[in-house]
């Protein structure tokens, strides 16, 4: 069970070091309940996130540049799902109906 807000903010007040042990774990069990074929790729992200607070030079800057790589990625799955061509074979050539196209609807 995480601790609530207050003494996390103590712990990191007190004993930032001690608060990074704990985050490192608790980043590890959440990495290791993951399906084994997702670990590779969550311990790939957290490694891009541990780079980006470590060239951070304060914890706003550090959440600013994770906030950057969040919007980053959102954009590019936005890209990818607005935009990618269906490949041929999954296409019907003999539907009965017609297909009407959905727009995507993106909070602004």
């Amino acid at each position: 069970m995480l601790p609530n807000f207050d003494e996390l903010m103590k712990l990191a007040q007190q004993d930032p070091n001690k608060l990074e042990v704990l985050r490192q774990s608790w980043v590890e069990e959440i990495i290791n309940q993951a399906p084994d074929h997702f670990q590779r790729r969550l311990r790939g992200l957290q490694f891009q996130i541990d780079m980006e607070r470590q060239k951070a030079s304060n914890p706003v800057s550090s959440c600013v540049r994770i906030s950057q790589m969040m919007h980053e990625g959102l954009a590019n799955l936005h890209q990818v799902i607005t935009q990618q061509p269906l490949p041929e074979d999954a296409e019907e050539k003999d539907s009965p109906a017609d297909i009407i196209p959905f727009p995507l609807a993106i909070a602004e």
